[in-house]
């Protein structure tokens, strides 16, 4: 067994899950800076911040300012962590479910990014940090027939026969074992109103162009402050910026993306961190339904005093929604549902394959969930999403998405998918 080392080095921290003005990003603590852009940005749920997993909804994410197509990799550090990935001898028939799982979602993932890896320089490296991964020309035949397949109708024997063609599966492990922790995020949908009225009192603001104005703190920003995309219940509007984008639903049925626009520069703070140290409930308890059932029951004066316990604001911008596309990732292409995932890019480039065997809700609500295995593809980031197995899986949009993804917290175990010349002792497809 032919062991690969993965040098990586200590960057300045990602976004938690990046969307780019695209994609709900989950309200994490984060600066504007480019880290990978996407959704990620503030897209996940109320997290407690010393302890993000607590809050079982997805982590917040903060979107950050659209990078460039290909977004850059971290630079080279001089004391990198080690990460062994390693051939695995049985290859594809070791890999549990591989056989029956559907692989169009990851398949659909993976020939967006190749659509952003074509813009790329085809002679540079994925990451200058992970040799291991190769150069975009590398993986160009891969792409090639990935884009032809996901063009038709195509079903998972095919593509099973297509990965089986261009990649080696190597396992991933860490000097912490080889069992990661997998969560979810999701792109909620919201109740709208053109008007404030009926509950329906929080505004929903695009980003002031006054440069004093964006940098108010939450409890100093109201609709005088810049122009109302819309007025939404404030908890709905709270938690949309929390996960840092979503979609909006007005009266008439019309529904539009409120797509991550800036934030006013405030760190983020958890406001089940807040509940947790009143004493108002436990860690165990602190989940993004728990939130909201406390603020129904303080009434709408204590609802806003813990709000702006969070000083950092999320502003919108209107975006139209192509049929069946998520919003946009770090990786800055839309994301698939069930197909995407959010990762810590140090350890793995954005738009590289990954066979994940973990737990996976059957219905929101379902803590206890059934095994499950999946093909995904990493396309965001985020702050509460550090170390190489470490992952954050887009459950899609609306409630019955968010349902599953505030659940989702279990162990999984990451099989990373190489074209066959860059694994070990592997030729590339004949």
């Amino acid at each position: 067994m032919r062991n690969l080392v993965l040098l990586t080095g200590t960057l300045l921290g990602l976004a938690a899950c990046t969307t780019v003005p695209d994609r709900p990003a989950p309200d994490r603590p984060a600066s504007d800076s480019p880290a990978s852009g996407g959704p990620t940005s503030d897209t996940q749920s109320e997290p407690v911040e010393e302890a993000p997993a607590e809050i079982v909804i997805a982590q917040p994410k903060d979107i950050l300012p659209a990078p460039p197509s290909i977004p850059a990799p971290p630079p080279p550090t001089s004391e990198p962590p080690l990460v062994t990935i390693y051939e695995t001898p049985s290859g594809f028939e070791r890999l549990a479910g591989w056989n029956r799982a559907d692989l169009r979602p990851g398949l659909s993932a993976f020939a967006r990014g190749c659509e952003s890896w074509a813009q790329a320089d085809q002679l540079a490296a994925l990451s200058v940090n992970l040799p291991e991964y190769g150069r975009y020309i590398d993986w160009s035949p891969a792409c090639a027939e990935a884009a032809a397949l996901a063009a038709r109708q195509v079903r998972s024997y095919e593509i099973r026969a297509f990965m089986e063609r261009y990649f080696t599966p190597v396992d991933l492990s860490a000097q912490t074992g080889g069992e990661g922790l997998l969560t979810g995020y999701y792109e909620p949908e919201i109740n709208v109103r053109l008007m404030p009225g009926a509950g329906y009192s929080e505004p929903i603001l695009a980003k002031p162009d006054d440069p004093f104005v964006q940098n108010l703190p939450r409890s100093k920003l109201s609709a005088a402050s810049s122009r109302v995309i819309a007025y939404g219940r404030p908890i709905d509007v709270f938690f949309m910026q929390v996960q840092g984008s979503g979609r909006i639903k007005f009266s008439d049925g019309r529904v539009m993306r409120a797509a991550y626009g800036g934030n006013n520069g405030k760190l983020y703070k958890s406001i089940g961190r807040v509940l947790i140290d009143r004493g108002e409930m436990t860690k165990e308890q602190a989940s993004k339904q728990a939130i909201e059932d406390w603020m129904m029951r303080k009434g709408p004066a204590a609802a806003r005093e813990l709000m702006n316990q969070n000083p950092r604001y999320i502003f919108f911008a209107e975006q139209a929604i192509a049929p069946g596309e998520g919003p946009r990732g770090s990786m800055r292409v839309p994301l698939t549902e069930m197909g995407s995932i959010a990762v810590d890019n140090r350890y793995h480039p954005y738009g590289t394959l990954m066979w994940l065997e973990t737990t996976l809700p059957r219905f929101g609500g379902d803590y206890r969930g059934e095994a499950g295995q999946l093909l995904v593809t990493a396309q965001d980031s985020g702050n509460a999403i550090k170390g190489p197995l470490r992952g954050d899986l887009f459950f899609g949009a609306g409630k019955a998405a968010g349902d599953k993804a505030g659940v989702m917290k279990h162990p999984v175990r990451w099989t990373i998918f190489l074209p066959k010349s860059l694994a070990p002792g592997m030729a590339g497809p004949s």
